[in-house]
């Protein structure tokens, strides 16, 4: 750094802070020490990134080693991962401990906080680690400028901004799912799913349903039913048509119109499980893993110096497991 201040004609702390994507270098300035630094062949020992994240953290009043996650859900409407008591904010807040870090939740649309404030408080506090659990629909476009920090996603819901993200692997729960419940010997498995849910999952546990029904008999192949919370008439209909002994769903309302409708002999397992309850069958997203996985990757983010949005983004995919009795 200090060969690349000399050349520049800059101070060390300069270089340090535009290496790192600093918003406080101009951007004209980073981009001029990232060129010198890059012709000087200029590499970030990650160990001693590491060591200097620990020894700046004793000279400033904001604790860097401070994590913020971020909840874009309002008080009545909480999401499965997104809210305060959820697994995965007990799993990142145990594995960030852990790593000598802690995490602060952000209540991002009950306190209103505009994506311009919330970047004045993260850099103020010096919060230039961010994670982002699931997301509302209003916020799967969140207009928020990364430079200067780093994010992980938790989930595939948010779409933008651009960054690595750590999520359930929908494709092999589905398919699981529908292993055991073959196993259990049920033929006749259904697929119910709002078209909410099934975009979220971009497709995939639909994709997984629809594989595996290509190696059982065609007379009990089902159609996979997208159907929201207002369509009970069409999932009737469908019931009756088809005749499953078993579903594959993710949202309460199916249970509940199985009530009504007196098809409670048509068994669920249910594709996203954040505890093992009892008599509950299904597969455990085990949410807390996401979480500590999602806060592994942004530490590593922070010792590396790597800032702002990823050219190419990569995603960690953690398997569920099934639960229930046998």
């Amino acid at each position: 750094m200090q060969a690349v201040a000399r050349v520049v004609g800059v101070a060390t702390s300069t270089v340090s802070k535009a290496l790192r994507g600093d918003p406080t270098i101009p951007a004209a300035r980073r981009e001029e020490i990232r060129k010198a630094a890059e012709k000087l062949g200029y590499r970030t020992n990650p160990l001693v990134a590491a060591l200097m994240t620990q020894l700046h953290s004793q000279r400033r009043r904001n604790d860097p080693h401070c994590i913020a996650w971020l909840n874009f859900w309002t008080k009545e409407v909480q999401s499965a991962l997104g809210h305060g008591g959820s697994p995965a904010l007990v799993g990142a807040r145990r594995r960030a401990q852990e790593l000598g870090y802690e995490v602060e939740v952000h209540a991002i649309a009950r306190d209103e906080i505009s994506p311009t404030r919330l970047r004045q408080i993260l850099l103020t506090r010096s919060q230039c680690g961010v994670l982002f659990p699931p997301v509302p629909e209003p916020a799967l476009h969140y207009p928020f400028d990364l430079s200067g920090l780093c994010g992980v996603a938790i989930g595939t819901s948010l779409r933008e901004p651009k960054m690595h993200r750590v999520s359930h692997n929908h494709y092999h729960g589905g398919m699981l799912a529908c292993q055991e419940l073959r196993a259990r010997g049920f033929r006749r498995i259904g697929f119910v799913l709002s078209p909410w849910n099934d975009e979220r999952a971009d497709g995939k546990w639909r994709a997984a349903y629809l594989v595996q029904q290509q190696a059982w008999p065609k007379s009990e192949w089902l159609p996979p039913l997208l159907v929201g919370s207002d369509q009970r008439a069409a999932f009737a209909r469908w019931l009756e048509r088809y005749q499953p002994d078993a579903l594959l769903a993710a949202e309460d309302f199916v249970a509940r119109w199985l009530r009504e409708l007196r098809a409670t002999s048509v068994r669920v397992a249910w594709l996203a499980l954040d505890a093992i309850r009892r008599g509950v069958w299904g597969i455990d997203y085990r949410s807390e893993l996401l979480g500590a996985a999602a806060v592994e990757w942004v530490i590593g983010q922070l010792h590396r110096n790597e800032r702002g949005s990823p050219t190419v983004t990569n995603c960690v995919l953690i398997d569920g497991i099934w639960v229930g009795d046998s």
